[in-house]
């Protein structure tokens, strides 16, 4: 034997007694994988992936009695459950409750539920069940388009055509209407899932834009546009949303969430099989970012969100239409910004899908001095962020940088 074949061999048995390591598990799958290296039976594999991920999960305004059922029930089966001072000797009426445990005593929890009926506990062992059973058996949002289902994972891409003079990335040059359809033809031939036009902008100070100059500007694209991926139509005008759909566009990107046209529901119920996108924004474009403030970003977005579903469901609008976007930049601080991307998978807890739209925006200029065409990496950061969150659908200009990036990052998640 050479020398370089015994240095190798050495290498090899130093490394065999020393490769202890952390695992990385990113879903069951890696879960039941890892099991099966080792050699577990297939029930204990079943059985024990579960137990390979650690969850926290927030219960908010729980009666004291609730907070105190669940604190002694998760301690029983081995977890913990955080609760306020003055929980546990009574003094504290009401408290958010942070459940400290894994999937499978989270499974454990809810059979111990079971038999409770009083402080709104079966309403919360719902709830933890529905956690149990979307992590166990994923269920995959769809939208319908031309009466088919299209499946939204992995992560979708929207490509961005703006048909405005003043867009802040690019403005002005998409006017003319052959250039527009060229460019959207492009952006499916580079994997682009969706197109979405729009025909005002809405950056900081955007100048306004009427319904006419709207009109003449997207309805002539929208005509001319294939229809092999779905058109979405980016307006708060009811107006330019009937005539879009008629034309052939059926998802309506409405940054006000129904809000700045009071017509726009009835455009929806007079097309039930159009889907809608509810973004969240503080005030209008020309005002928010004039010191737009909050105290927790994420818990004010999804209360926004709540009241907008609920908005939409009592006029008609099906949950299975919607689809939520937390507005970055739109009424946002840097900061906020940041949280948004952070805490990304949170919006979930909606059970809607959720669309991110960070493509060129201020706020990754802000952390690396990037002008507005020079935001490629940031823009691929954001969108692999999403993908590791299993965001359904990421808004960008860039279509086939990104779609070269998630093809890559799809390869790794299966391999």
């Amino acid at each position: 034997m050479d020398k370089i074949s015994v240095y190798q061999n050495e290498i090899f048995s130093r490394k065999r007694e020393r490769m202890n390591k952390v695992l990385q598990v990113e879903n069951l799958t890696d879960a039941m994988r890892e099991l099966e290296k080792i050699e577990v039976s297939s029930r204990g594999v079943v059985v024990m992936a579960p137990k390979m991920f650690g969850v926290g999960i927030k219960l908010t305004n729980l009666k004291v009695g609730a907070a105190n059922i669940l604190k002694q029930e998760m301690l029983s089966i081995g977890g913990d459950a955080a609760v306020a001072r003055g929980v546990v000797n009574g003094t504290k009426e009401i408290s958010d409750v942070i459940l400290l445990c894994n999937i499978d005593k989270l499974q454990k929890l809810t059979k111990k539920l079971g038999s409770q009926t009083i402080f709104g506990l079966p309403e919360i062992r719902k709830y933890l069940t529905e956690i149990v059973d979307d992590f166990l058996h994923p269920k995959f949002h769809k939208l319908n388009f031309n009466d088919n289902e299209i499946e939204l994972q992995p992560t979708k891409i929207m490509g961005i055509l703006n048909v405005t003079p003043d867009s802040f990335s690019d403005g002005n040059k998409f006017i003319d209407a052959e250039i527009a359809v060229q460019h959207a033809e492009k952006m499916i031939e580079n994997g682009a899932d969706f197109i979405d036009i729009g025909g005002e902008s809405t950056r900081p100070n955007a100048i306004k834009v009427d319904a006419k100059t709207e009109l003449k500007l997207v309805i002539p694209i929208i005509e001319k546009l294939p229809k092999t991926v779905p058109i979405s139509i980016d307006t708060t005008k009811a107006i330019v949303a009937r005539k879009a759909i008629e034309a052939g566009a059926s998802i309506v990107n409405d940054i006000s969430a129904l809000r700045f046209d009071a017509q726009m529901v009835e455009v929806l119920q007079d097309f039930p099989k159009v889907s809608v996108v509810l973004m969240h924004m503080l005030g209008n474009p020309q005002n928010m970012q004039k010191n737009p403030v909050y105290t927790d970003v994420i818990d004010e977005i999804l209360d926004f969100f709540a009241e907008r579903i609920e908005f939409c469901e009592k006029n008609g609008i099906l949950r299975d239409r919607i689809i939520l976007d937390p507005g970055i930049g739109f009424g946002k601080r840097q900061t906020d910004n940041l949280q948004i991307l952070k805490k990304i998978a949170e919006f979930k807890t909606l059970n809607l899908p959720v669309i991110l739209g960070a493509s060129r925006k201020s706020f990754i200029g802000e952390i690396d001095g990037s002008n507005c065409t020079e935001r490629l990496v940031g823009s691929l950061a954001t969108t692999a962020l999403a993908f590791q969150n299993n965001i359904e659908i990421v808004r960008v200009h860039d279509v086939l940088e990104h779609k070269k990036m998630l093809k890559t990052l799809m390869k790794i998640r299966k391999n």
